[in-house]
């Protein structure tokens, strides 16, 4: 079984629930519910039209996810986006997709999938991260990491991958719009990771794929500091 995050491939949920889970899941990470948002079981389900059982079992799944907090007696405020929790969350995804590709790499990849990872690597028709295109620019990129993922032949690691990228998307699409610049060096970076798997390095697999990594956690970085919000949180020192 293969593992994509939803951006590649849309789950279509079988139950009300999974129904409701996904589709307030996709609100979160495409921003149309923001970060400090507050709403009601109530209020989504009059919106949706449908009971408040579905909608509470998704938000309870959802929590389980850290995508929502429950507040006493006022409903639930999507959660916020800290710096810590960002670094956290590309660490992950360097470590994950750093074992991943050296694993894919091992295994080898069929011509078919070189070929693809090859064509994913570029990304040179778009001019800048924002604007009508990023949803197809992200829904790139994490098809060339998904057929790393799965490349590896591990049915929980490539799972983990999936739901890491899943939570990637939000933090992205935050910084894209906070700074739209493309980076000069991101469609040479993954052409190194396609060409070490297509050798069959699993070595330079992995440092090719950590160091395209730590470059997207970087870039995520570097553009949250420059939020208005972070420019007006105290800084405190312990006393000396």
């Amino acid at each position: 079984m293969e593992h994509f995050p939803e951006l590649v491939k849309p789950v279509k949920g079988l139950t009300l629930m999974d129904q409701a889970y996904h589709r307030l899941k996709r609100e979160i990470i495409e921003l149309r519910r923001p970060p400090g948002h507050q709403f009601t079981e109530q209020e989504v389900a009059a919106s949706w039209g449908i009971s408040k059982t579905p909608v509470r079992e998704a938000l309870a799944r959802l929590h389980r996810d850290g995508l929502v907090e429950p507040i006493a007696r006022a409903g639930y405020v999507v959660a916020p986006v800290t710096l810590g929790d960002v670094a956290n969350l590309c660490d992950m995804r360097s470590l994950l997709l750093g074992e991943a590709a050296a694993r894919c790499a091992d295994r080898g990849l069929g011509a078919d999938k070189i070929a693809r990872l090859s064509e994913l690597a570029s990304d040179a028709q778009f001019v800048q991260l924002a604007g009508p295109q990023m949803s197809e620019r992200l829904r790139m990129n994490f098809e060339f990491e998904s057929i790393i993922a799965n490349g590896a032949g591990n049915d929980r690691l490539a799972n983990s991958i999936a739901q890491v990228l899943d939570e990637i998307e939000r933090i992205a699409r935050i910084s894209v719009q906070i700074s739209p610049t493309n980076t000069p060096y991101r469609i040479r970076e993954r052409a190194a990771i396609a060409e070490a798997i297509a050798s069959r390095d699993p070595d330079a697999a992995r440092h090719a794929m950590q160091v395209r990594a730590e470059s997207g956690k970087r870039e995520m970085i570097n553009a949250l500091t420059l939020s208005p919000e972070v420019a007006r949180a105290q800084i405190t020192v312990q006393a000396v």
